[in-house]
This record gives structure tokens, sequence and C-alpha cells, in this order.
């Protein structure tokens, strides 16, 4: 738990209150919180280049909670998001009611530790391309998903799971789905006074290739 307990998970609420509110546009923001703890919000489809500025933003922080509210986007950025994450050892989440999926669920799932609320909406599917208006599979793209789901930690059955919707449907996951495929995470109450510890557990990543969506 933190060490500061209902007086931390009352800033976190209120937080969370605030970030419910989705923003037109990506944007990707740093606050102070206590205990030298930064707040990192990722608001907005992500483009190529984005990562730049995350990274950016990260390096200034030793210790770091990431709130994700993001439809998807370019797949290179939001895994070399999500390769930052682990690498520093940040936590990730997401508000209340608010939307994680696509590739936003993958930089989710490097959170160190994740969390995981009631009102979570975090989906995932396939990589693909658009070719003549129309979304298609990509190998490549899911290879490199696949690598990188691997260097986090899943296991294979997890991984089958992240990438079994095909590009125009969406897994949901759920508690009871988490638990049968083995997605670890971290409970938030449902009035968020109880959040666990932040933990620094560094790991290398995949390196992808830009051009890919998800």
């Amino acid at each position: 738990m933190f060490n500061s307990n209902h007086k931390r998970g009352g800033i976190v609420a209120g937080l969370l209150f605030l970030l419910s509110f989705p923003l037109s546009a990506a944007e990707i923001t740093r606050q102070l919180l206590e205990n030298d703890t930064d707040l990192i919000s990722v608001t907005g489809v992500l483009n190529d280049g984005d990562e730049i500025v995350f990274r950016n933003l990260a390096t200034a922080s030793s210790k770091a909670l990431v709130f994700l509210n993001s439809e998807g986007g370019d797949l290179k950025a939001e895994i070399e998001i999500g390769r930052a994450i682990r690498l520093r050892g940040f936590a990730t989440a997401t508000p209340p009611g608010t939307l994680c999926a696509s590739a936003c669920a993958l930089t989710w799932l490097a959170g160190s530790p994740r969390f995981l609320q009631p009102e979570s909406n975090i989906g995932f599917h396939a990589a693909y391309r658009v070719v003549d208006g129309k979304a298609s599979e990509s190998g490549v793209a899911n290879a490199l998903v696949g690598a990188y789901l691997n260097q986090l930690g899943l296991s294979e059955t997890a991984i089958a799971y992240v990438m079994s919707a095909p590009p125009e449907g969406i897994a949901w996951l759920t508690a009871a789905k988490a638990q049968t495929v083995g997605i670890t995470y971290d409970a938030i109450d449902e009035d968020h006074s109880t959040i666990p510890d932040i933990s620094h557990f560094p790991a290398q990543l995949a390196v992808t290739e830009p051009g890919l969506t998800l």
C-alpha cells in the first residue's frame, strides 16, 4: 500500500474523476502527486512520435502512475510507451468510465503493477493494416505484439486471448476473464481508498516497427 493510505486514495480518486472526461486530441501530461510520485496521463488517439513525448516526460520521473484513456492508435507509439513504462517500473491504470482499448490496452499490460477497477474498460484485438479501406490482420504486426507480450511475461494463454479478437471485434477484459487467462492485476476498491505500492521491476522489451496500427 502507499504509505499515505487514505489520503493518497483521496487524491487518486479526485484525479480519476477529473480524467474521466475525454479530450478531443491526444495529450500527454505529468503532474506531481505526493511522496515523489508523478501522475502521467495519456489521453486520446496516439500517433507516431508521441512515444518521444512520453519518454521525455518519463525521464524526469523516478516513480509514476500512468493513467490511460485512449481508443488506441499507432502501434509503434503505444508499444514504445509500454516499453518505457516497464523499463522504469511505472504502474498503469484507467480512469473509471473511460476507454483503454486496442493498442492502449497493450500499454496498460506493461504496468508494474497494473490497476483494474470495476468500471475499467480494457479491450484487445489483433493488430491490422488498412488495405483498400478495409482492416486486414497483419502477420508482421501480430508477431511484434506477441514478442512484446512474451517479454512482459504473459503466458501463452494470455497472449492468445489478447490477440484473439479480429480487427473489427474486441475482447473486453473482465475480472473473471483475467483470472481465467492469467492476466494479473491489482484491484482498486470502488471508493479508490486502497491502491498497492508502486514497485520497480525493470525489463527490456521488444523493438517494434513503424507504420503498424492497432
